[in-house]
């Protein structure tokens, strides 16, 4: 069972159909919209998609740097303790869960409830970081 206890929450338009999205890390555009990842894995996360908007409403985010534990969708088994990074692959579907974060990636934070296995919800502190 993940926990959850958000800070500060900004909603910005949907670029894209994210309804089957919800908890997945998103990126934010310089049209001010919000979506999956679209490009690399070294794209620049902004928060935590916390509800399900269809393209043009708008969607709930938990931003990093802003504090507070938000629920995402793991790739994988997680760890307690593991600084976690977006993932990013070319089937939409999968992009924005988060994964173990690489040296080349921007990371989105901190586990601090494990998950099991892919697609389960784990809680990670929003919170910038380093990898080393």
């Amino acid at each position: 069972m993940s926990i959850e206890k958000l800070g500060i929450l900004v909603s910005h338009p949907a670029f894209a159909d994210l309804r089957t999205h919800q908890y997945k890390v998103v990126v934010l555009k310089s049209d001010g919209t919000v979506g999956l990842p679209l490009t690399a894995i070294t794209a620049i996360p902004y928060g935590i998609l916390q509800n399900a908007p269809n393209i043009g409403e708008e969607a709930v985010v938990a931003p990093l740097a802003c504090g507070g534990i938000s629920k995402a969708v793991a790739n994988a088994a997680l760890a307690r303790g593991a600084i976690v990074a977006l993932e990013w692959v070319d089937d939409v579907g999968d992009s924005g869960k988060v994964k173990a974060a690489a040296a080349t990636q921007f990371p989105v934070g901190q586990v601090v409830y494990p998950s099991d296995a892919e697609d389960d919800l784990c809680s990670v502190l929003l919170a910038p970081m380093s990898v080393v």
